[in-house]
């Protein structure tokens, strides 16, 4: 809160600063100082005894990453000690950090997601009061999410959730489909046995069992259509609407705490763009699922000016400008009725609140949009290379898979540390507006299977050669004392599902990009795309691909070591220019063994041509090996291959 009203107020920041909120205290008394490492952002207790001093440098040294030392004369004992040791000295000197004001578990709030959320307390005839000059101040919108909440305690016993499977929740009617297809087949089974008895001839009897194998078939088809039309129902019609019992005479901040109980709300991940509010009225608390675009009349009733929700769209209608425009993103309209019943001004707002009314007179521009998709993203808070590896292998833990959000910034610092080349690409593409979407997701669903194996693998491959004209890695010894081909310990294999996963993922991306990009009567159809991906991101950029095509014009796709580039096609002729860049594993003039990139083995991406393939450059050849080859910043190169050469990135 602190962190949040602050920048409010002052939005300017500095990216190299560690801001420091100086604060009364904490819950708890024996606290005088939290951070967490490597972020820019630290609160210290006010004393007025040397303690605050200490505290500070203590805190100074957690914000770069210096861990917590047991020495009492060390900066890092939490309380005394103003030294530091020369490894210590040698890690700030040798390991510079890009700072974060946020924590890589934390929600940063952004304007896309696919269910926009709303609450705000009514009277009994659904009005509430409003601010004159900004109606939408009076309607908490707190986050957009990219799945829907839904109250699991439903008073209809065939609809009551009772558990939950592999993400999906089942209820009583979806057992009862499954015994009613499962006693229909086992009746028709039973009477053909009764019928194969009796028959004679071989033709009779093969229909019969005929019969059998269609009974089975259409048991199944049963199953699916029974789940598929209960889930309808169950998103459609119960949940559509329903009054939260447990929660009377709530908060909307007490609300907020039980949204994140699993035992009251359910998440499930949906492809449609909704709209979920949340009205107290008296006592009562109840939830509608709604249309993207929410109307409001507005009225002046006792000197008062009050709202009231008159109805959902997936249509954005205004009357006064004589404009109607299918709505891709969440929009709130206040429409303010005159003495006459007449509408006399209607005010469009976004989700954030921001006025939109005045944008739509204007003009469409056709824009250049960069899109940065990053791939696996190690727990480290490291951002020396070395370290950050040594991090992947010893820490043995992963950050959850993408939220499938897009920011306007480098959201988890994966780009911009190393040598900047966002900023790179930025100024030679020249955009009108760069997102960044997070392809991060578990090693799990990659080549190497789990993190366990990746690991073990990265500890057992060469490192590069000394010399690169004496190569001795091309065998490599392994457990048992075994000797086998060094190229062969590479994870070739294609992990088709978890290509799928990153790729459907990538689809809700996709989605919320469309909704960025359309949230303004401007279409991004006049727009042109450009791309970036690396490794993980690859398979989900195929995703945002799918999702925008025919939805915006295709420019440049330029691909860093895409993982497991084999069970994914790009259709090159969409675009203008399309490069894979990464180590040569196989072919005239491949790169050594201990040369290639062992994090995603570089095999060709479906669809693109030998031509379109861009190799490490003689002289970046000290750059590679099993981690580096990999490694984002190392492929700076790619900016500096002259016009008219393969891989060049065109300039704008």
């Amino acid at each position: 809160m602190f962190r949040d009203d602050y920048f409010k107020n002052f939005p300017s920041k500095d990216p190299n600063a560690i801001y420091f909120f100086i604060i009364k205290g904490f819950n708890n008394q024996e606290i005088n100082g939290y951070s967490v490492p490597t972020k820019g952002m630290v609160f210290v207790k006010n004393t007025t005894d040397s303690t605050l001093g200490k505290t500070i440098a203590y805190h100074i040294g957690s914000a770069f990453g210096l861990q917590q030392s047991t020495d009492s004369t060390n900066l890092m004992f939490p309380k005394s000690g103003l030294e530091l040791t020369w490894e210590q000295c040698l890690q700030l000197r040798t390991n510079p950090i890009t700072l974060s004001l946020y924590d890589d578990y934390e929600f940063v709030r952004t304007n896309n997601g696919l269910n926009a959320y709303y609450f705000w307390k009514e009277d009994k005839d659904g009005y509430f009061e409003v601010d004159s000059l900004n109606p939408a101040s009076r309607i908490v919108r707190p986050f957009k999410r990219n799945y829907q909440l839904f109250y699991v305690k439903i008073d209809n016993i065939f609809f009551n959730p009772l558990f939950n499977y592999f993400g999906k929740t089942f209820c009583l009617m979806h057992i009862l489909a499954v015994v009613f297809a499962l006693v229909l087949v086992f009746i028709i089974r039973r009477k053909v046995n009764k019928r194969l008895a009796e028959k004679k001839g071989f033709f009779k009897r093969q229909s019969l069992r005929s019969l059998k194998w269609l009974a089975w078939i259409s048991s199944i088809a049963l199953v699916y259509f029974a789940f598929w039309l209960v889930d309808w129902f169950y998103q459609n019609s119960v949940l559509k609407t329903h009054r939260l019992k447990d929660f009377k005479g709530l908060t909307i901040a007490e609300l907020f705490v039980k949204l994140n109980d699993r035992d009251l709300f359910a998440k499930q991940y949906n492809k449609t763009v909704s709209s979920f509010i949340f009205q107290r009225r008296d006592q009562d608390w109840f939830v509608f699922k709604r249309d993207k675009v929410l109307y409001f009349d507005v009225e002046k009733i006792d000197g008062k000016f009050k709202a009231k929700l008159v109805s959902s769209s997936n249509r954005l209608e205004l009357t006064t400008k004589d404009l109607v425009h299918s709505a891709k993103s969440h929009y709130i309209v206040f429409r303010d009725i005159d003495s006459a019943g007449e509408i006399a001004n209607e005010r469009v707002y976004n989700h954030l609140g921001v006025n939109l009314s005045k944008h739509f007179d204007m003009q469409d521009p056709a824009k250049r949009i960069l899109v940065f998709v990053n791939g696996y993203r190690p727990v480290s808070i490291s951002n020396s290379l070395e370290q950050n590896l040594t991090d992947i292998q010893n820490k043995g833990t992963e950050y959850p898979n993408s939220k499938n959000y897009l920011y306007s910034y480098d959201r988890y610092n994966y780009w911009r540390p190393w040598n900047a080349i966002d900023l790179l690409f930025q100024n030679r593409i020249n955009a009108g507006e760069v997102w960044y979407a997070d392809g991060h997701h578990s090693v799990s669903t990659s080549n190497h299977g789990s993190l366990v194996n990746f690991t073990t693998n990265s500890g057992i491959y060469p490192k590069p050669c000394k010399s690169n004209k004496k190569h001795k890695c091309y065998q490599t010894t392994i457990a048992g004392n075994k000797k086998v081909q060094t190229l062969d310990l590479l994870a070739t294999k294609p992990n088709m599902d978890g290509f799928k996963l990153r790729k459907q993922r990538g689809r809700i991306a996709g989605k919320n990009l469309n909704q960025i990009l359309n949230e303004l009567p401007n279409q991004s159809k006049n727009d042109t795309l450009y791309i970036v991906s690396h490794s993980m991101g690859y398979a989900y950029s195929l995703g945002i691909i799918e999702e925008l095509r025919g939805k915006i014009q295709f420019g440049a796709c330029y691909i860093l070591a895409p993982e497991n580039a084999s069970s994914g096609k790009i259709i090159q002729r969409e675009w203008r220019e399309v490069w894979q860049y990464g180590a040569k594993l196989t072919g005239p003039g491949k790169n050594k063994p201990c040369q290639q990139d062992g994090v995603a083995p570089q095999v060709a991406v479906k669809g693109l041509s030998k031509e379109n393939r861009v190799y490490f450059p003689k002289n970046q050849i000290h750059k590679m090996g099993y981690f580096q080859s990999h490694f984002v910043g190392y492929y700076t190169w790619i900016l500096d291959i002259p016009k008219g050469e393969k891989g060049h990135v065109e300039g704008h």
